[in-house]
């Protein structure tokens, strides 16, 4: 330890030992009925601290537990096969000519030809009348 050192630990024990003393003195000028008074509430309070507490503690603890029961389950689930957009549309025979076309080459017919769009714009008589207000 050095000079400075020294110096520092006995200015602090010397603050100690005043505050010790300052503290001393206000509990001397305390009533004995107000000490009893702090001494019950300082009891009480420790009481309550030690007593259990009833809630929504056991309510949250089981809602979080089932929270990341599911995430964990969600995680663990095998990914279903992803399959292409049009092995989802089956080959149709139609009943009157019986010939084969498969649905999604048709559908893909109409986004390439905007002959419909350009109908259904100029046909005015296609809407409701309940529309045109």
């Amino acid at each position: 330890m050095n000079m400075h050192d020294n110096d520092n630990h006995d200015r602090d024990q010397a603050f100690d030992q005043a505050m010790r003393r300052l503290h001393a003195q206000a509990v001397e000028q305390v009533s004995p009925a107000t000490r009893a008074r702090l001494r019950a509430a300082r009891h009480v309070g420790a009481e309550a601290a030690r007593a259990p507490r009833r809630g929504f503690g056991w309510v949250l603890a089981s809602g979080c537990a089932a929270v990341f029961a599911l995430a964990i389950a969600m995680q663990l689930q095998p990914r279903p096969a992803s399959t292409p957009a049009t092995a989802s549309f089956a080959t149709t025979s139609t009943p009157d000519t019986g010939t084969l076309y498969e649905v999604g080459t048709a559908v893909a017919a109409l986004d390439e030809n905007p002959d419909l769009y350009l109908w259904l714009a100029s046909n005015d008589d296609a809407m409701p009348a309940t529309m045109e207000q």
